[in-house]
């Protein structure tokens, strides 16, 4: 792909056309998604929904002038679902280690596992009742009703997604303090 119809490409999209992206899945995405199975031992679907986000990423990138030269379309969509699922799950991995952490802390080997997840659950409980307000509402949003983050900050008047996240991140660190503090 030469520079002249790479700009092409971007203006297209720049003006509502995406009939590029259905070429760029048809093109690239079993070669992509293939790739992306393999490495990764992921399932079909899970392979898809990465290379649709990362054709979706691609168009946004083009439609902020992000991408300024493209020389093989194919690598560059193939190495965008790579640093995907590498991020996917990294976060999965942080989500398991947190929740394992914390579940370790409080467990004692004398408690059987019923009395184990009572006093986790009382504790939890207590420990939210001790969060602001707006704290609580956006691990509900997130945790309980599976918002966006973009729904979110939509719903919390926040000025972004990436807000929404910080947000929560800080509210979630902040409630496992005080799940801690409440365990010793």
């Amino acid at each position: 792909m030469d520079q002249e119809e790479f700009d092409a490409i971007k203006e297209q999209l720049k003006s509502g056309n995406n009939e590029y992206l259905k070429v760029l899945f048809e093109q690239y995405g079993a070669y992509c998604i293939s790739n992306v199975q393999r490495k990764f031992n992921c399932d079909l679907e899970d392979a898809e929904d990465i290379f649709i986000d990362a054709i979706l990423s691609f168009r946004d990138k083009c439609l902020r002038d992000k991408i300024s030269y493209l020389t093989n379309a194919r690598n560059y969509l193939y190495s965008t679902c790579l640093n995907m699922k590498r991020q996917k799950n990294y976060s999965i991995k942080r989500k398991k280690e947190k929740e394992h952490e914390v579940a370790l802390y409080l467990y004692d080997e004398n408690d059987d596992l019923l009395e184990f997840k009572e006093k986790l659950i009382t504790l939890s409980m207590r420990s939210f009742n001790q969060l602001g307000e707006s704290c609580q509402q956006i691990l509900r949003y997130f945790y309980v009703y599976k918002h966006s983050m973009s729904e979110i900050a939509e719903k919390m008047q926040l000025a972004n997604a990436n807000t929404a996240k910080v947000t929560k991140a800080r509210c979630y660190k902040k409630w496992l303090e005080i799940v801690k503090e409440g365990s010793e």
